[in-house]
């Protein structure tokens, strides 16, 4: 069981957050999709050199995953690169999965994703029956702003979509690129991050894009209201502590390995939000 607190519960309920949705939630969708250190590692298998294949393990190992994936884009023809991404994650077709009926359920503005996958929109459109308008928005979106501030629901890729694969935040390059020419964008981001409640799930706190935003946010506006992350129960409280001080995220955990009790955590989640929306009269 996870014990979701009744803050949480309320900012949701209210909509005054955001999901958050990390490569974990496509693994339980599809197990065989990897997590970004399991793909730098499979891509690394096409690199000709073996020494660049042993320095990318290690990199990989020190959670040095951008200079990790430097070496790929490097070291890989961009067609073989490309051909491989979508190989990976365009998925045809799609899979479906109630995880993604349970998040849709929650009646959100906007989710948020580093995944490349299109699993989110596919599945919105699948469990909705077509009916959930929810617009693909990406980091090379000029009009991020105008959708938040409308009534258009927004599906918000902030790594890019398999759809444009010259496009994928992958490496450190194309992490800077995408913030030198997207600067409109990642202010956007910044401040969704420091006025909303944001709740991660299928996501590993070891994210360096992440834990930038996080930190910049969180040093410039601290808050009471904090943000949540579900993830596998730490090794030991000190690091819950410290994700607390650091990004200002409280943890609520559930047993390692057991990464099941995901979509029935989700479906618990939706329960309780509907039973708070109900006795407001909330629609």
């Amino acid at each position: 069981m996870v014990a979701w607190p009744e803050a949480l519960v309320r900012e949701i309920a209210d909509r005054r957050a955001i999901i958050f949705v990390g490569a974990g939630l496509s693994k339980a969708a599809r197990p065989a999709m990897p997590t970004w250190a399991e793909l730098i590692i499979q891509l690394s298998v096409r690199l000709p050199k073996g020494v660049d294949k042993k320095l990318i393990k290690n990199l990989v190992n020190q959670n040095r995953l951008l200079d990790a994936a430097q070496i790929i884009t490097d070291g890989i023809d961009r067609a073989d690169l490309n051909n491989a991404l979508r190989s990976t994650f365009q998925v045809r077709p799609a899979p479906i999965h109630d995880v993604y009926d349970k998040i849709l359920q929650l009646d959100l503005k906007t989710v948020v994703t580093t995944n490349y996958d299109e699993f989110l929109e596919k599945n919105f459109d699948h469990h909705s029956g077509g009916n959930a308008a929810y617009n693909v928005c990406k980091h090379t979106s000029k009009d991020l702003l105008d959708q938040i501030r409308s009534p258009q629901r927004s599906i918000v890729k902030i790594h890019g979509c398999i759809t444009e694969t010259n496009n994928l935040v992958l490496d450190r390059m194309s992490y800077f690129k995408a913030k030198q020419e997207n600067t409109g964008f990642f202010n956007v981001m910044s401040a969704i991050f420091t006025t909303h409640t944001i709740l991660f799930l299928g996501y590993s706190i070891g994210d360096p894009d992440l834990q930038i935003i996080l930190e910049n946010t969180h040093a410039a506006s601290n808050s009471s209201h904090g943000h949540y992350a579900l993830l596998p129960k730490m090794e030991h409280r000190s690091m819950v502590k410290a994700i607390k001080q650091s990004y200002n995220i409280s943890c609520i955990e559930y047993t390692t390995g057991n990464h099941a009790l995901v979509p029935s955590a989700i479906e618990e989640l939706q329960r309780a939000v509907d039973a708070v929306r109900a006795g407001r009269g909330i629609g």
